[in-house]
C-alpha cells in the first residue's frame, strides 16, 4: 500500500478563483502562483502546513541571500523543487514500509518501558487515531465541544491523517506518554506566538517567508526525511536536538509515530511512543520574535490575557525585542523592490498548560511595510501602546478603589483582598477595556501607514482611550447596583476616574457617573 503526499491531494488551499480545494506537494510547490494560500480551518493545521512547505523550499532551494530571496517573487525554480521532490519521493510516502514520512517503523517491535509488574516490557499497544488530534477528546483530555468515545472512534482518511501528523509533530505539548520512557517533550511550536507575512499567492508568501541562509547552515540543516533515522534505544535515552536552521524547527519528529492503516485505507488506530526534545540553538526560530527576559532573549509567547496587537513591538523590534526573521526578510525585500503595499501577516499558535490544551489562536492583520522598521511612525505606535498600558494601571487603580469603598464594611473596617479579587474578576472590567481598544489601534496603525498627520492620528487615539476608561468604569460601577451602598463608593472615588481621564486629554474632565 502506497499513499505519496507528492501525488495524493491532501492540503487544503485556497485556488485563485478563492476556492477551497486539496491538492498534493507537488500541485503546491511546483505551481505555488496557482494558489492563494494554505486553507486550513484548524490553527495549527494552518501554521504546520505553512512550515512544512517552507522547510521543503529551504531544502530544495538552497541557500541564498535577501536578494536572492528577492528573485523568488519572478522567477519559482520549480525544476530545483522538482528534482529535489523526485530524489526523496520514497521519504514522502505516508505508507512506505522502510521510511514513511514523519514516522517510526520500528515502533511495531518496540517493547514499553519496563516496570515491576512487567520488567521485560510488553509491545506496544496501538491508540486510537485521536491521540493526533488536540482537538479531539482522546484519554483524560476532554474537550467541551467534543463528546466523542476514543475507545473506537469513526475512521478518518489518509489526507486526514497527513495533516494530523504534520500539525501534531510541531504543535503536540509535552506530557506523560509512559511508552518507551516517561514523558515526551513540547513540540516546537507549542506555546510560541508565531507569526507569517503572507502574499497575494502562495509563491509570494514562501518567497516572503523564505529566510537567508549560508551554504554552511543548510548543509547541516537536514530534516527528518535526510537524517539518519532514530533508533529505538537513542528515543529511550534522547539527545535534545540542536536545530541547525529552519528545516530542522519547521519538521521535527516531536513524537514517534507509526500509522496503522485498515486494508480500505482509512485509519484507526497508531502506535505512538515519545520523541525527541528541541535543545537551545544560536539560530532562533524564524517565525518568532524574541524579547529580552533576565535569563536572555526568549521567544515571545502566547499569553491567554493578551492579544497580539498588544505585542506590536515585537513585530517592529523595538523596546528591546527582535522582529521574527521572516517579517525581517519580507520588509527587506518589499523595500527593496519599491513595493509599499500593506504587508498580510498572519499571527497564531497553541497555548498549553502542561499537557492541557489552554486555547489556539490565527489572525490576519494588514500592516504597511514602513510600520515594520524603526522609524516615526513605528514610535508613535508604539507611543499609543504605551499610554494604553499607562492608563490601563491608572484605571486598575480608581476601579480598585471603587470597589474598596463598596467592601469596606463599617467605619475602619478593611476589604477582604479575596473579595476585591474575586469581584475584579467577575467584572471583568480589564478584558474589556483592553477589547475596546483593538479596533481602534488597528486604525491607528493603518492611518500612520497612510501618512495621515501623527497629531490628527493620535487625537482620535486619546478619544478611543477615553471612551474605553468610560465604558470600564460604567460597567465596574453598575456591577455594584444602585443602592445607598453603591452610590456612596462611586461617589467617595469619582475622583481618582477624573484623574484617569487627565492623564489621557487633560481637557477631559467630566466624569459620567452611573446610576
Amino acid at each position: 500500500m502506497s499513499y505519496s503526499l507528492l501525488s495524493e491531494h491532501w492540503l487544503p488551499l485556497l485556488a485563485a478563483d478563492g476556492s477551497p480545494q486539496l491538492a498534493s506537494l507537488r500541485d503546491a510547490l511546483l505551481s505555488p502562483d496557482c494558489w492563494r494560500g494554505v486553507a486550513a480551518v484548524n490553527p495549527t493545521e494552518h501554521l504546520a502546513i505553512y512550515r512544512l512547505l517552507l522547510a521543503i523550499c529551504h531544502r530544495a532551494i538552497g541557500p541564498g541571500d535577501a536578494e536572492d530571496r528577492s528573485d523568488l517573487l519572478d522567477a519559482w525554480p520549480s525544476d530545483r523543487i522538482d528534482a529535489y521532490l523526485t530524489e526523496w519521493s520514497s521519504r514522502f510516502d505516508l505508507l512506505d514500509p522502510e521510511r514513511p514520512f514523519l514516522q517510526l517503523p520500528d515502533l511495531v517491535t518496540a517493547r514499553k518501558k519496563p516496570t515491576k509488574a512487567a520488567p521485560a516490557g510488553h509491545l506496544l499497544e496501538p491508540s486510537p487515531w485521536t491521540r493526533l488530534a488536540g482537538d479531539r477528546a482522546n484519554g483524560s483530555g476532554r474537550m467541551l465541544w467534543d463528546h466523542s468515545v476514543d475507545a473506537d472512534p469513526e475512521p478518518i482518511t489518509l489526507a486526514e491523517a497527513a495533516r494530523l501528523l504534520v500539525a501534531h509533530q510541531q504543535f503536540t505539548p509535552g506530557g506523560l506518554v509512559k511508552a518507551l520512557r516517561t514523558s515526551g517533550n513540547d513540540a516546537p511550536a507549542v506555546k510560541i506566538l508565531l507569526m507569517l507575512p503572507t502574499g497575494d499567492t502562495l509563491q509570494e508568501t514562501l518567497a516572503l517567508s523564505l529566510v537567508p541562509q549560508t551554504a554552511a547552515q543548510h548543509l547541516v540543516d537536514l530534516p527528518p526525511w535526510e537524517a539518519q533515522l532514530p533508533t529505538i534505544e537513542q528515543l529511550r535515552k534522547p539527545d535534545p536536538v540542536i536545530p541547525a536552521g529552519p528545516a530542522q524547527r519547521y519538521v521535527h519528529l516531536a513524537r514517534s509515530v507509526l500509522l496503522l492503516p485498515d486494508g480500505d485505507g482509512l485509519l484507526r488506530q497508531v502506535l505512538y511512543a515519545e520523541g525527541f526534545g528541541l535543545g537551545e540553538a544560536p539560530i532562533p526560530d524564524p517565525m518568532a520574535a524574541l524579547v529580552q527576559r533576565k535569563t536572555g532573549p526568549m521567544p515571545l509567547m502566547i499569553n491567554a490575557d493578551r492579544a497580539t496587537w498588544r505585542d506590536y513591538q515585537a513585530m517592529t523590534g523595538g523596546e528591546g525585542t527582535t522582529a521574527p526573521a521572516v517579517i525581517q526578510n519580507a520588509v527587506t525585500v518589499r523595500m527593496d523592490r519599491g513595493e509599499y503595499e500593506p504587508l498580510h501577516l498572519v499571527a497564531g499558535g497553541l497555548l498549553t498548560d502542561q499537557a492541557r490544551h489552554v486555547m489556539w489562536r490565527l489572525e490576519e492583520r494588514r500592516v504597511h511595510p514602513r510600520l515594520l522598521v524603526q522609524g516615526n511612525a513605528v514610535s508613535q505606535a508604539q507611543s499609543a501602546l504605551e499610554q494604553a498600558e499607562a492608563t490601563h494601571k491608572a484605571l486598575y487603580g480608581a476601579i480598585s478603589a471603587l470597589f474598596t469603598a463598596w467592601l469596606t464594611k463599617g467605619a475602619g473596617g478593611l476589604a477582604n483582598k479575596a473579595e476585591l479579587k474575586n469581584l475584579q474578576k467577575s467584572t471583568q472590567v480589564q478584558a474589556l477595556y483592553w477589547a475596546a481598544l483593538e479596533a481602534p489601534f488597528w486604525s491607528l496603525v493603518e492611518a500612520l501607514g497612510d501618512g495621515v498627520d501623527a497629531e490628527v492620528v493620535l487625537d482620535v487615539w486619546h478619544q478611543a482611550l477615553c471612551t474605553a476608561v468610560r465604558g470600564s468604569w460604567d460597567v465596574a460601577a453598575r456591577s455594584l447596583g444602585d443602592d445607598g451602598r453603591a452610590l456612596r463608593a462611586i461617589g467617595a472615588t469619582s475622583h481618582k476616574m477624573g484623574g484617569v481621564l487627565a492623564g489621557i486629554a487633560p481637557a477631559e474632565t467630566s466624569v459620567p457617573v452611573a446610576a
